[in-house]
């Protein structure tokens, strides 16, 4: 019954908020959805609507922040960082609309960041090196993902200590954890993030795939940017979404640390229902640190100095979304 409960609040919270008369107007619904004129939102955030209707872009801005769209895209840029949204930015009737979907667990999270509660700190990290044992994961020859990942998570967890966190890892070494046992190690152990890292590899059908991503759990009632290795069920409320609003602070953060750190293509902050992402009671996100089927890449993933830079990127997102959520 309690699930049930939290089920149902999970749906009711993702439905956009109700406006007081005479504020921002209310939703547009248009083809099954609710949308947002983009030039009334960007207005009500501070932000200066520019679009050329001669381009597929528009872009809404102020001194600090600078928001590129692509009409007819799930496509965006938040400060030159590459951003997946839910639903495509739709031109109507001489107006841009966007999904109050979006809006509500994409844009306003980053915007302004929600705080913890007064003297809740960040602490303790779970690190998740992705498969192990009997699951190697991704495949190059002879080198198999789950090393990789193992090694990458034991350099981070040595940089978060070294900058005052307790670190636990879901394995020290090479053995298989099941997915939902992931997220529970991280439970037990009072993590405050969880962070499941991986490397990619080439196989839905992308040309010459490379670059770095980072996801968090999909909203409900949305599609995911990336269906390959998720479950694919209902795409109702998951426990994971409590947290929405910092598993999507989280991702930018982690995917901004790390194009600053490496030289990188920047695949975004992308959304799936990982099972690690969908039981995880704190924020979570999945990394994706590259691509063991680009040559040039992999040679990276398997050098101890391109390791160690990708480890401090990790770190400098975690400080990064510490300091913006704890006061």
């Amino acid at each position: 019954m309690k699930s049930f409960a939290v089920v149902i609040w999970l749906l009711v919270s993702s439905l956009p908020p109700l406006h007081a008369a005479g504020s921002t107007p209310p939703p547009i619904n248009l083809y099954g959805r609710q949308y947002l004129d983009l030039s009334v939102w960007a207005r009500a955030s501070s932000l200066r609507l520019d679009w050329d209707r001669r381009s597929r872009d528009a872009h809404a801005t102020n001194r600090a922040m600078r928001l590129s769209f692509t009409i007819n895209s799930r496509e965006m840029e938040f400060n030159g960082v590459h951003v997946w949204l839910s639903v495509p930015v739709t031109p109507s009737n001489g107006r841009i609309l966007i999904s109050s979907l979006d809006v509500k667990t994409t844009l306003q999270p980053l915007l302004q960041p929600v705080h913890n509660r007064r003297g809740e700190k960040v602490r303790v990290i779970a690190l998740d090196p992705g498969h192990g044992g009997r699951q190697p994961g991704n495949e190059d020859g002879s080198h198999q993902e789950k090393v990789y990942t193992l090694l990458l998570a034991t350099k981070v967890r040595s940089l978060l200590q070294a900058a005052g966190f307790r670190v636990v890892m879901t394995r020290t070494r090479d053995e298989f954890v099941d997915l939902p046992d992931r997220p529970a190690v991280a439970k037990r152990k009072h993590a405050d993030l969880f962070i499941s890292l991986h490397y990619n590899s080439a196989g839905n059908g992308e040309p010459d795939p490379k670059g770095v991503e980072v996801y968090c759990l999909t909203p409900p009632g949305a599609s995911s940017t990336n269906a390959r290795g998720e479950d694919n069920g209902p795409t109702n409320a998951q426990v994971g979404n409590l947290n929405n609003a910092r598993n999507v602070l989280l991702a930018y953060r982690l995917q901004k640390a790390l194009l600053q750190n490496l030289n990188a293509k920047d695949r975004g902050v992308r959304r799936a229902r990982f099972a690690v992402l969908k039981t995880a009671e704190m924020p979570a996100v999945l990394v994706e640190g590259g691509f063991m089927s680009a040559p040039a890449e992999a040679r990276e993933i398997y050098d101890a100095t391109h390791r160690a830079e990708t480890a401090r990127a990790i770190v400098d997102g975690v400080l990064a979304y510490k300091r913006l959520v704890e006061r």
